[in-house]
């Protein structure tokens, strides 16, 4: 009696230990595992700009400017669900994950569209002169939006989608904001800066000297850091918010467009256009650790939930994801978990029978 005890414990232990190996393993999924350097491509209609992903709802939406349109993609199993019109020549885009509405930058049409994210609904047109970027600050319902036309950064009020003022900067280009310090970053491009502004007061409160030609820029907000790249130099600036100093500088590939932060993983993702790659930087570490190779990269989002990064290509109408799915990962820890209980019982049944084996052994010597 004692062995068949001994045996079912051993078996238990092992379908308990495999059922905790998935729990914990579902729990970190979003954030613990390293992304896959798997790239899947697929083309969009249209020509793919600009990436907008909302963790709230799974849903990832890409702006197609010769269709004027924009794809919505379920990130959960990367199919396409839906398309809808927008009006002529959408690009940048953004989406609030709290209020779950979209915001459309139509450069050419002078026109900021908002979009319900629920029903693809247009619920209005702002007159921007030439919107191109735009931040969100998801805390105070606040947008932001750059213009090297007009040589502002407009701030619209989510609440009422009016225009409350605009901030004069020479030429800006990229634009990202910290929602936890309610601060505001801008790249110019003619005069290799980037532009503090504080949303409390919409002033311009610093001006830190970066490299030659910084474009795109994004917040780490739990370690308060700035990244920005800079084209003509192939490199990465590293800014610390507190100080709004640069702290270190990282060579990256040639023609840095775009940067993109996973900040569960404290990873930093650079789309390197000229060079054709994706520079993955360790952002405790501030180095390189990997460079995945993509088709002249321009664009880009993060994923922190799912762990993937979605990359659009210019001049096309190519949308690359990088990392896997969660049916791909659930499938990865169901394999692992099956696996883990057929080897504890195998190797149950395997002592289980050396003991037998003893045990009978040592009968017929005492008998």
């Amino acid at each position: 009696m004692r062995l068949e005890y001994f045996l079912i414990c051993f078996i238990i232990i092992g379908v308990l230990s495999n059922v905790g190996y998935l729990t914990n393993t579902q729990q970190y999924a979003h954030a613990e595992l390293p992304i896959s350097n798997t790239v899947k491509d697929f083309k969009l209609e249209g020509g793919s700009g600009v990436v907008a992903v909302n963790p709230n709802t799974d849903l990832v939406f890409v702006t197609n400017t010769n269709s004027d349109t924009v794809s919505v993609i379920d990130g959960s199993n990367n199919n396409i669900v839906s398309v809808f019109k927008v009006g002529s020549r959408p690009y940048g885009i953004a989406i609030n994950p709290e209020t779950n509405i979209l915001y459309v930058a139509r450069e050419n049409s002078d026109i900021l569209t908002v979009v319900d994210g629920s029903t693809y609904n247009i619920i209005e047109n702002i007159e921007i002169n030439g919107p191109y970027d735009i931040a969100i600050n998801s805390k105070t319902n606040m947008i932001y939006v750059t213009s090297n036309v007009a040589n502002s950064v407009f701030v619209i009020d989510g609440n009422t989608n009016t225009v409350q003022t605009s901030i004069n900067i020479q030429v800006p280009c990229g634009i990202a904001v910290n929602t936890k310090t309610n601060t505001i970053y801008v790249t110019s491009e003619a005069t290799d800066k980037v532009h503090v502004i504080d949303g409390m007061s919409n002033t311009q409160i610093d001006i830190i000297k970066v490299s030659y030609s910084p474009r795109g820029v994004a917040v780490n907000e739990e370690t308060n850091t700035v990244y920005v790249t800079n084209q003509n130099s192939g490199t990465l600036s590293v800014i610390d918010g507190t100080i709004n100093e640069v702290i270190d500088t990282i060579t990256v590939g040639q023609g840095p467009r775009r940067v993109a932060v996973n900040q569960e993983t404290n990873t930093v993702y650079v789309t390197n256009q000229n060079s054709g790659t994706l520079s993955v930087i360790d952002g405790t570490i501030n180095e390189v650790i990997d460079s995945i190779k993509v088709i002249q990269p321009y664009e880009m989002a993060v994923d922190s939930r799912n762990n993937k990064v979605y990359i659009t290509y210019f001049g096309t109408g190519m949308l690359s994801i990088i990392g896997e799915s969660l049916e791909e990962r659930s499938s990865t820890q169901l394999f692992y978990v099956v696996l883990g209980i057929s080897i504890a019982v195998l190797v149950g049944g395997i002592v289980g029978r050396i003991l037998y084996n003893k045990q009978a052994h040592t009968k017929i010597r005492h008998s």
